[in-house]
């Protein structure tokens, strides 16, 4: 007897068979990888510049955090108005927070950039958005001494709900100026 075997036609063997796959097995996996790169160079390696409201001259940030670090140490003596034992006390802590307050944004503004002009709208802004933050903080303190239940209340910024610090807080985290974030001795 013989044996019958089935033999691929001539010029076909088992490595044409797989070929095809190869190619797009291979392809998928370099472009798994170039993927997979990407994103560890999007979040580990890729330094895009300047973020938003970033400033690139950085004599205005350093100064300013120098002025809101001295700021905030005086802040810092005194007692935390959360700890106050009435409303007349707490009123009274925040009023000279709110002096302190003051006196750093009128300290910060002759550090204010003038050139580009887009540099010096984006700070007058910021200093403008302080001083409105300062507004609702005297609102308060007169607030709480008519009435021991007042709650501070913040000034919207445009379409934003959430109040005026976070534009405030955002601009000075951007910039590396954390001691220019607002306190959070009112909420």
């Amino acid at each position: 007897m013989t044996s019958l075997q089935q033999h691929p036609p001539s010029g076909f063997d088992d490595r044409h068979r797989r070929g095809p796959r190869r190619p797009l097995c291979l392809l998928g996996a370099v472009a798994i990888l170039v993927l997979l790169g990407g994103w560890i160079y999007v979040l580990f390696i890729y330094d895009p510049g300047l973020l938003i409201d970033e400033l690139a001259d950085r004599r205005f940030p350093e100064a300013a955090e120098k002025v809101c670090a001295s700021a905030v140490e005086r802040l810092e003596e005194l007692p935390p108005a959360s700890e106050a034992r009435s409303a007349m006390e707490r009123a009274d802590v925040v009023e000279r927070s709110n002096v302190i307050l003051s006196d750093m944004i009128d300290r910060l503004e002759p550090h204010a950039p003038s050139e580009p002009e887009n540099v010096r709208a984006g700070v007058a802004e910021w200093i403008a958005d302080w001083r409105v933050y300062i507004g609702n903080r005297e609102r308060y303190v007169d607030n709480l001494r008519a009435d021991p239940e007042a709650r501070f209340l913040e000034s919207p910024k445009g379409s934003d709900t959430k109040g005026i610090t976070r534009a405030i807080d955002g601009f000075a985290q951007v910039n590396r100026m954390e001691s220019c974030t607002t306190p959070d001795d009112v909420s």
